[in-house]
């Protein structure tokens, strides 16, 4: 590869920019590349090349079914307006069951809020009937194209760099003049090969094997046996490292990380009686499963995942050890298109900027390890996990900060939290003290009752749904996080003197209650549902962890507040207008404008 002659080469209105990939990380790319230009008045060209229709069912439009997306990533696209449809997330899951060989024990979100997404990355299992729900890969890549971006249904077989300008080359044509190349193309040998041959530098990443399959019950069952609740497995099974059952509309996924993955282990495993206790006592699971694979996963960074002109992200460079890899693929595509498109393309630039992406990542996954040796020990020692049963079942009724252990076992299978915070949360007495506690004692909870669905709410939608009239917030509460419409629309209103004024009207996609992140202060307002509204929390904690990360995210909450305070001014002036009150010496009327 000929290297770019010019160090410090920038992103300017006309450039060019092939995305290799369009799943995930490749449709994040080339959202975040556009939106961030849009915001500096830059015009991009991005095509994005990806063979795959995300569409079809089975293998030709497999993207490895076992898609969930962790709260914390839920969370963070909803504030960047982002809002997965109920056609794409096939359940909503707002708790999970742990299971041991002896006992299990339900673990619900303190908020009692469907926060987690099980979704489908491509179309669905093979043989499946599509009923109406779409691909996850296929929607971002919706997203992306209707950003901007274009897609080329073509596959890439060569990449060539001359003077700083790529070449990319598919079996049907040659695309010439790309002032940057993302590699978005997952863990594709074939495809990882060709970013090799022209970086010399970069080595692709350490994988390993896993296990997925899907088994087909049927809506109502999948009701019945599994409801909203994800299933893990700390069970002394040799080689077994994590194991979980995903309820996704009407088939449940089987998702196995372990050493050795293979036919012979998957078949001792469903023969567990913690396993077939989770479905019907005449389940042949052996025959009810039409479509299965060994997909690999990253277990290990990429080295040097850039060069000029040349980034790659997702889990082509890295990814989240054995969870939320969507959400990696989410964090790195960002960071790559906010360097590119503040900082430049040069080697140098990435290295400065989106590098240090990578070794957060990196690092936290390196804390996973030890995270996932103490699973281990836990699910080798029966004592151990009695201790950890009993604890859980001793912290149901206590609120939800005071949950130590279920807070760091939810992170833990679910991916909702970096692996430095989980193990950071371990250190606390409220943690260890009652574990060693109930360790000794021995006692099993009596807690094995099976956990259908909770709430008569259409099983596929994530958040809480309020009713007509209901209060979300209430002036004069505290608040420690944000809210962001899901569906639906709700009234801000204020209340002085015994008086309601009315502020606003919120609709889908906008959210109210940021100044809790701001300010440690009561609510300002009162939000009331207007109709059926269903909206989801975003933590404090979640957010600003990632806007210290990611400060376009404030940028993004910022501009939403301004333009909120805007309209307020201009409501104002038109009641200033219309109303022959001394305004000018009742200023206080609107003092709190924060919703």
């Amino acid at each position: 590869m000929t290297q770019s002659p010019e160090s410090n080469k920038k992103l300017t209105s006309g450039s060019r920019v092939a995305i290799i990939g369009g799943g995930p990380a490749g449709s994040f790319s080339g959202f975040f590349l556009l939106d961030l230009a849009e915001r500096l008045g830059l015009d991009l060209n991005v095509d994005i090349f990806e063979a795959q229709n995300f569409s079809k069912t089975g293998p030709a439009g497999c993207n490895h079914c076992g898609g969930i997306i962790s709260e914390s990533l839920v969370q963070l696209l909803s504030a960047e307006g982002i809002t997965l449809s109920t056609d794409v997330v096939q359940r909503g899951i707002d708790a999970y069951i742990m299971h041991t060989d002896d006992a299990r024990i339900a673990i619900e979100t303190p908020l009692h809020e469907k926060r987690i997404a099980a979704v489908y990355r491509g179309g669905g299992p093979l043989r499946a009937i599509n009923s109406g729900w779409e691909s996850f890969d296929a929607y971002l890549l919706d997203m992306a194209t209707r950003k901007g971006a274009q897609l080329l249904n073509e596959r890439v077989v060569e990449l060539s760099s001359d003077s700083g300008m790529w070449t990319v080359s598919t079996r049907k044509s040659i695309y010439n003049n790309y002032d940057l190349v993302v590699g978005a193309v997952g863990l594709n040998q074939a495809s990882l090969q060709l970013f090799e041959s022209v970086s010399p530098t970069f080595k692709r990443p350490g994988t390993t094997k896993t296990y997925i399959c899907e088994f087909d019950l049927g809506r109502e069952l999948v009701r019945e046996y599994f409801g909203s609740s994800m299933h893990v497995f700390l069970l002394d099974f040799p080689r077994l490292k994590f194991a979980a059952l995903v309820p996704k509309g009407e088939y449940v996924t089987l998702v196995i990380l372990g050493s050795d993955v293979d036919k012979q282990f998957v078949h001792d495993f469903l023969k567990l009686p913690a396993v077939r206790g989770c479905f019907p006592v005449d389940s042949d699971l052996q025959d009810m499963f039409p479509c299965n694979c060994y997909p690999l996963i990253n277990i290990h960074a990429a080295r040097q995942p850039y060069a000029d002109g040349l980034v790659l992200v997702g889990d082509s460079g890295v990814s989240k050890l054995y969870k939320n890899g969507i959400g990696a693929a989410y964090v790195t595509a960002k960071a790559a298109a906010t360097t590119a498109v503040l900082h430049g393309i040069s080697s140098s630039d990435f290295k400065q900027y989106y590098a240090k992406t990578c070794r957060n990542l990196n690092r936290d996954n390196n804390i996973g390890k030890l995270v996932f040796m103490a699973t281990t020990i836990i699910q080798k020692s029966k004592m151990l996990k009695t201790g950890v049963l009993a604890v859980v079942g001793k912290e149901r009724s206590r609120p939800g900060p005071k949950r130590y252990m279920s807070t760091v076992l939810w992170d833990t299978f679910t991916g909702s939290a970096p692996y430095t915070s989980i193990l950071l949360r371990c250190a606390h007495p409220g943690f260890w003290g009652p574990l060693i506690w109930q360790t000794l004692r021995g006692v099993l909870p009596s807690n094995r009752e099976r956990v259908k669905e909770q709430v008569d709410v259409k099983s596929n939608q994530l958040g809480k749904v309020f009713q007509d009239g209901e209060n979300i917030i209430q002036q004069g509460d505290d608040g420690d996080c944000l809210y962001v419409i899901q569906s639906g629309s709700v009234d801000v209103i204020h209340s002085r003197e015994g008086k309601e004024i009315h502020l606003a009207t919120l609709n889908a996609g906008d959210f109210f209650g940021e100044m809790a992140l701001f300010e440690r202060e009561y609510r300002s307002s009162t939000v009331r549902a207007l109709g059926e509204v269903r909206v989801i929390t975003v933590d404090k904690r979640t957010l600003l962890t990632r806007i210290q990360d990611d400060p376009s995210l404030a940028f993004r909450i910022l501009e939403r507040m301004s333009g909120r305070i805007r309209d307020l001014n201009s409501y104002v002036t038109r009641m200033r207008e219309t109303d022959r009150r001394d305004w000018d010496n009742r200023p206080e009327q609107f003092e709190n404008s924060e919703s």
